[in-house]
């Protein structure tokens, strides 16, 4: 089984507490105005991995307490990645934090959302965008599927914050929700480094 992915990085520190893996799925049907990743809207776009690959990559980062996945739309692959973090989860007991363009109640009796410790659902809304934390757009919410994070995720509450990190396969991606300033912070980095540079929620 393989998976169509846009990026993967660790350790990831903003998306979620602890030290964390970042997956980003490839495509996205939405095409939200003010996307903050919209290289990875296409659904041809990105490249392939075998899910037996992408579980090694995983586990071989032992620091990292779970996973959070974004994309992109992660529904589109939704088999994939119950057989990912099912194989992940077979070797170690890794929290799974998961963003989605969908309602909760849309796709609350999939496989994949019980799967999941966290889930940030809704589409982003450009003018809803108040900068609150782990989200895109104030009508996103936090639903806790589980007790893993309770109390650990400041939910809206605090600025947003963003790291730069060097994904997998090189490059320069700026992780994290950012804000507009980040944003245009962001394309100031781009000119600044040869490989380029992404914006990933």
């Amino acid at each position: 089984m393989r998976l169509r992915l846009h990026m993967t990085a660790a350790p990831v520190r903003t998306l979620g507490p602890f030290s964390r893996f970042g997956v980003w799925v490839q495509g996205c049907r939405r095409g939200c105005p003010g996307c903050v990743t919209p290289g990875a809207q296409p659904l041809d776009g990105g490249y392939e991995m075998e899910v037996d690959e992408l579980a090694r990559l995983i586990l071989r980062e032992p620091s990292v307490e779970g996973l959070t996945i974004s994309g992109g739309e992660p529904f589109l692959q939704a088999d994939a990645l119950c057989e990912l973090i099912g194989q992940v989860r077979s070797l170690a007991p890794l929290g799974v934090i998961l963003y989605t363009g969908h309602l909760y109640e849309e796709i609350c009796t999939q496989p994949l959302a019980r799967l999941c410790d966290a889930i940030i659902d809704g589409p982003y809304l450009e003018a809803l965008d108040d900068g609150g934390s782990l989200r895109g757009s104030s009508n996103q919410r936090l639903i806790l599927c589980t007790p893993r994070y309770e109390g650990l995720l400041p939910f809206g509450t605090v600025r947003r914050q963003t790291e730069l990190l060097r994904p997998h396969g090189g490059g320069l991606a700026q992780v994290g929700v950012p804000s507009r300033e980040d944003r245009d912070r962001a394309l100031q980095m781009r000119s600044m480094f040869a490989t380029g540079g992404k914006s990933h929620e």
